[in-house]
């Protein structure tokens, strides 16, 4: 071994000696500190990188290690071991951003992870020495290998060090209140550039849901679910079926008890009604905030037969059940999400207006900033009149795309040079 010339052994030494240099790391130093390289030092540090590849390509005369760099003995080590610890980040549950890591090694946070950071740095040192010789040594025949390998190294270089200047922060806002400040991951108070405006929240729900809850039995009780052409359905034993249906309802006499009651108040109304027998009681049609789902319901078991109402409730009301027996009532869980959005207005500081719509997974643009959808006052439901948004900003992106695009280039000129070459060998 280290007999020139060098081959696989010494490339697996050479990972292997980076893997133990990074857990050494890892347990006396920390994990990875990316905050450091925060602009403008990882510019200096992504010119100082290039140099230092470029350095390299010219001692190569004088340095095996330096020629060695842009062999196969040297790629295939570190692409397998870049490979194995990128399946390992996706298969071990990554926590959350500004959290520490939830395992001793730290592979829960992976990005964070010293021997992670220097195998990639390494197979980006690769990448980058091979891409500098194609460069020196320039041929149209070369020119989608030398894309490829550009493209790589763009994507790994930046990605990497922008993610120190990539920001998530939380922004609450309230409806018809503009916000330009924001929390970030460490719980601190930023004051952006933009400004955001909620205009109103909406949800769309599934259809409501019924079950029998049953204090005496440890099954998991049937739950049906009540869509426009339910009618009646068997749940353990009983016959139920669905008189009447008000999507949004409040229990008799409180929508007269709302109008009379100051807003700050309105929370209370839902103690006080807790003692009220609200199946017998009945709802009515409510179209203001508050309302719920209520169900006309009657349930048949033999000869015996229980009618009345119940509901999931709101932040005004409590959930109604319908008793059936001593240990058994029917129950209807919250109404679950299907989507929900909020129409917002964004203003930035060059007098620049937005009025969009952001919805889970449908982010807005705004300059540099993405804004996500993310949650919502649970505990008024569809009612909230809060959105939490988060905003993300990466500088760097721009450039990972410009790598990927070159990656993508130099894959598609490979297939056009393979089928060249092999329309070359048919033909003779």
């Amino acid at each position: 071994m280290w007999h020139k010339p060098w081959g696989y052994a010494e490339g697996t030494a050479v990972v292997a000696g980076l893997l133990a240099t990074g857990l050494l790391l890892q347990f006396t130093a920390g994990s990875v500190t990316w905050e450091l390289l925060r602009w403008p030092a990882n510019v200096v540090a992504f010119f100082l990188f290039i140099f230092l590849i470029t350095g390299a390509f010219l001692l190569r005369r004088q340095s095996y290690f330096c020629r060695f760099l842009t062999t196969v003995q040297a790629a295939v080590p570190a692409i397998a071991a870049a490979a194995f610890l990128t399946v390992v980040m996706g298969l071990v549950r990554q926590v959350a951003s500004g959290r520490p890591a939830a395992d001793v090694l730290g592979l829960t946070r992976m990005l964070r992870f010293w021997p992670f950071v220097l195998v990639y740095l390494w197979m980006s040192i690769i990448v980058g020495s091979v891409a500098v010789r194609q460069l020196a040594h320039f041929s149209l025949k070369a020119l989608p290998s030398f894309l490829s390998h550009c493209g790589l190294f763009f994507a790994l270089v930046c990605a990497t060090l922008g993610s120190a200047d990539k920001e998530h922060l939380k922004m609450y806002c309230l409806e018809h209140q503009p916000e330009w400040r924001a929390l970030d991951e460490f719980q601190n108070v930023r004051e952006l550039p933009i400004a955001i405006e909620l205009n109103r929240f909406t949800i769309e729900e599934y259809p409501p849901k019924l079950m029998i809850a049953d204090s005496t039995s440890k099954r998991k009780p049937v739950v049906v679910t009540i869509d426009k052409d339910f009618s009646k359905a068997q749940m353990q034993g009983w016959t139920v079926s669905v008189l009447k249906r008000i999507d949004n309802a409040l229990p008799k006499g409180m929508a007269a008890m709302i109008g009379r009651m100051p807003e700050d108040m309105m929370s209370h109304i839902g103690m006080d009604a807790g003692g009220m027998k609200l199946s017998e009681r009945g709802f009515e049609p409510y179209s203001e905030r508050g309302a719920a789902t209520a169900l006309l319901v009657e349930a048949k078991k033999g000869k015996n037969v229980k009618r009345g109402w119940v509901s999931c409730g709101s932040y005004l009301f409590p959930y109604v059940p319908l008793r059936l027996s001593p240990s058994e009532e029917l129950v209807m869980p919250d109404r679950e999400p299907a989507c929900y959005l909020s129409d917002i207005n964004v203003y930035t500081k060059e007098g620049r207006s937005l009025r969009a719509k952001v919805e889970v997974n449908h982010p807005v643009t705004i300059g540099d900033w993405k804004i996500y959808q993310t949650s919502y006052d649970e505990s008024m439901g569809k009612w909230s009149r809060m959105s939490v948004f988060e905003l993300v900003r990466d500088p760097w992106l721009p450039a990972v795309y410009f790598g990927v695009v070159l990656l993508f280039l130099g894959a598609v000129l490979m297939l056009f040079v393979s089928r060249e070459r092999k329309d070359k060998e048919e033909a003779v």
